[in-house]
């Protein structure tokens, strides 16, 4: 013969209907929870890939920034080179003048 005690051993181990009703329920709590989890990582992801990226663009810039300026720093001097050049020309221009004038200027 079967003791309560061992009826009651078996039962529990049992499915309810109750269990049953609330099984799709549980399921669809995890899953909610899953797709919860899977949107954090996913917008981490995006925020890292999108720091990397910011960085790399910014890197690049600065590369071609100092390009153009190493580029124009020759032209720059040139430049100043040039400057100097048009004006003692304009010197010269004036010493000319002033000789053609009958202006000579005094050695002292």
């Amino acid at each position: 013969m079967v003791t309560r005690q061992e009826l009651a051993d078996a039962v529990k181990d049992l499915v309810t209907k109750r269990d049953l009703e609330e099984a799709p329920l549980l399921h669809k709590r995890d899953l909610a929870e899953a797709m919860q989890q899977n949107k954090r990582d996913l917008a981490e992801a995006t925020r890292e890939i999108t720091e990397k990226l910011t960085e790399a663009i910014r890197d690049s810039q600065t590369e071609v920034l100092r390009a153009f300026y190493n580029g124009a720093r020759p032209i720059e001097v040139r430049l100043n080179r040039t400057d100097e050049i048009a004006t003692r020309l304009s010197w010269i221009e004036e010493r000319i003048a002033a000789l053609e004038r009958g202006k000579f200027p005094s050695s002292h």
